[in-house]
């Protein structure tokens, strides 16, 4: 029996439910309405500075990155949440860490936008990231690893890099590929649930870490000023699993956890 404890756990934030009264605040916040037309929009929240910036984002976007969750598990609100945009500048008392700046940033949209919301469990499609080979042999680009990770960047030099292109230690991504070495299958499954837009959980039984790399056509269109794709002609995310790692995505239905807006109104600016 799936455990549905993992759906939750992969991609809902811990403080989904925390009371918004006692949500840490920050000292001083502005909130304007962003009213340029840019296409391009910026979040920063360095770590260890106790600052959220935010230029020209989408009030969803704020509850999105509030929360820490895909698009998917949002849902309620009217629509002008998806086209009004907003530039936030807000400062800590304090030095502080992401995730209570992600507390804050709940707090300060409870105050300055009346948001109010709540969790609960629907039925949704889902994946399952399995083996496709019944003799379970896995694709020419995935690979156990065999680094160790401590001792390759031990140095706090740049993490190593074989002649392949193949990246160990360390991840990169566009939207058209995945760079990864000593990655897990619950960490590539949860990579995967953003780009397919589903709840994807590990099904594989590997266990382990593993180096993979793979390249597939954007699912969603590209940012205005993103480079093209290397390969016009590179398959779907779901040909690309099979054909390049020997994996693919079974669809069913689970219960999944849901962020649902009861109430938001437009910013008060100050």
């Amino acid at each position: 029996m799936r455990t549905r404890a993992l759906i939750c756990a992969t991609c809902m934030a811990a403080g989904l439910g925390v009371v918004h009264g006692q949500e840490p605040s920050f000292e001083v916040a502005s909130v304007r309405v962003n009213t340029s037309g840019s296409p391009i929009s910026r979040m920063t929240a360095p770590t260890g500075t106790g600052r959220f910036d935010v230029t020209n984002a989408s009030v969803r976007m704020l509850i999105l990155n509030a929360y820490g969750i895909p698009g998917f598990q949002l849902t309620g609100g009217p629509s002008w949440i998806e086209t009004v945009r907003v530039d936030v500048v807000a400062r800590a008392a304090t030095t502080v860490t992401r995730d209570e700046i992600s507390r804050m940033v709940r707090g300060l949209l409870a105050e300055r936008f009346n948001l109010a919301v709540h969790r609960e469990q629907r039925e949704m499609p889902v994946y399952s990231l399995v083996v496709a080979r019944d003799d379970r042999r896995l694709g020419p680009r995935l690979h156990a690893s065999t680094t160790d990770c401590a001792i390759a960047t031990a140095a706090g030099g740049a993490a190593p890099q074989l002649p392949s292109g193949q990246l160990l230690c360390t991840t990169r991504m566009s939207p058209a590929s995945i760079n990864a070495g000593g990655m897990t299958m619950a960490r590539l499954a949860q990579t995967l649930s953003g780009i397919v837009g589903r709840v994807v959980t590990d099904e594989t039984k590997l266990t382990g870490t593993y180096d993979l790399q793979l390249a597939f056509a954007p699912e969603q269109p590209l940012p205005p000023g993103a480079p093209p794709p290397t390969d016009p002609d590179a398959p779907s995310i779901f040909a690309a699993l099979q054909e390049q790692l020997g994996l693919k995505l079974n669809t069913r239905r689970d219960m999944v956890d849901v962020l649902v807006i009861d109430r938001v109104d437009p910013p008060k600016e100050n």
